[in-house]
Order: C-alpha cells, then sequence, then structure tokens
C-alpha cells in the first residue's frame, strides 16, 4: 500500500499553539506599544506647555519696567498675582505710532494659570487683551519675590519691581516645579 504525504492530527495542533502564541506576543507587544506612545504624547504635550508658560514668564519678566520712577499695576486688572508693565514687544506690523509697552498680569483661578495681555501699558475696561492658558490641572500656585534684601510672600505694586519672582506650580498628579526669574534687565 502507498504511504500518502500530509501531516497527522498531532503536527497540526503543534503548528496551531506555535501561531496562536505567536499571535498573542504579537498582540501584546503591539499593545503595549500603543499605550507607550499615549503616554509619551501627553508627556510631550505636558513638556511644550511648560516650555511655553516658561518662555513667555522669562521674557516677561525680564523686560519688565518702571514707568515714571513707579513700578505700578495697571489699572483694570483682575486679581493676579503678579501684573506690570513690559517693554520690549515688537509688533507683527511695523508701525512707529504704535507703543512697544504691554500691560501684563498672570493669574492663578481654578487650577488654571493664564497670561492677560493688553496692546497698552494703562489698559482700560474696554482695551482689548489676549488671555492665554500657560498651565492647566494645577492644584497650587504660590510666588514670592525678592526685593534685594529678602522675600516677601506678596509684591506692593506701589514699591519697585522685585529683584526677582520664584514661582511654583504643582500638579494635581503631585509633580511640582519652582522656576526663578530675574525682574527687568531686558532679558
Amino acid at each position: 500500500m502507498k504511504q500518502e504525504a500530509g501531516f497527522t492530527l498531532i503536527e497540526m495542533l503543534v503548528a496551531l499553539a506555535l501561531t496562536s502564541m505567536i499571535a498573542v506576543a504579537g498582540s501584546t507587544l503591539l499593545v503595549g506599544t500603543v499605550r507607550a506612545s499615549d503616554r509619551l504624547g501627553k508627556t510631550t504635550r505636558s513638556v511644550n506647555e511648560i516650555d511655553l508658560a516658561h518662555t513667555l514668564m522669562r521674557d516677561d519678566f525680564a523686560n519688565a519696567v518702571m514707568l515714571a520712577g513707579e513700578a505700578r499695576r495697571p489699572s483694570d486688572t483682575s486679581q493676579a498675582f503678579i501684573a506690570f508693565v513690559r517693554d520690549g514687544w515688537n509688533h507683527p506690523v511695523p508701525d512707529e505710532t504704535r507703543s512697544n509697552l504691554l500691560a501684563i498680569e498672570y493669574a492663578y483661578k481654578n487650577g488654571t494659570l493664564t497670561r492677560r495681555a493688553w496692546l497698552r501699558p494703562d489698559p482700560v475696561a474696554q482695551t482689548p487683551h489676549v488671555d492665554r492658558v500657560l498651565a492647566t490641572g494645577l492644584s497650587r500656585l504660590s510666588a514670592r519675590y525678592f526685593n534685594g534684601r529678602e522675600w516677601l510672600p506678596e509684591w506692593q505694586s506701589d514699591a519697585a519691581l522685585p529683584a526677582a519672582i520664584e514661582i511654583s506650580l504643582e500638579y494635581s498628579d503631585k509633580d511640582a516645579l519652582t522656576e526663578l526669574f530675574v525682574m527687568g534687565g531686558g532679558g
């Protein structure tokens, strides 16, 4: 009798088992890669948010100026932890009739750090402004101000500009970031 070529049932079951194990390992690896990619995307967005906030604050604080010998808080501001006038802003469309001074304030409310800018140093209620959210998901924000001799918990806006400001951001996931900025001096 002639023997027919083919696979036995045992050989088919072994091949099926090996193929199944390879498929499970491959799908597990794929799921892990997708999850890592999601975490990396969230971390990248968070780092970009922090980098933008740092850049804006560094530039704003470095270009803070006193007007007419007096550091003053812009008159139409909300409850900010610091508000001041900054120099060194260049309008995207060159125009000699526009000032390069801006009123700036930083406010913390409901877990969000917001920067507000007015296109003039002495805004009134009708002056247009631009709000930019710099950080979200904060559980706490604290600031302290260096007057050249000591750190103060509050900035007296009728005094000279502080020499430096330290800002601590605490995120709801327990991460914390503390940054120190020099005030004035043109960056």
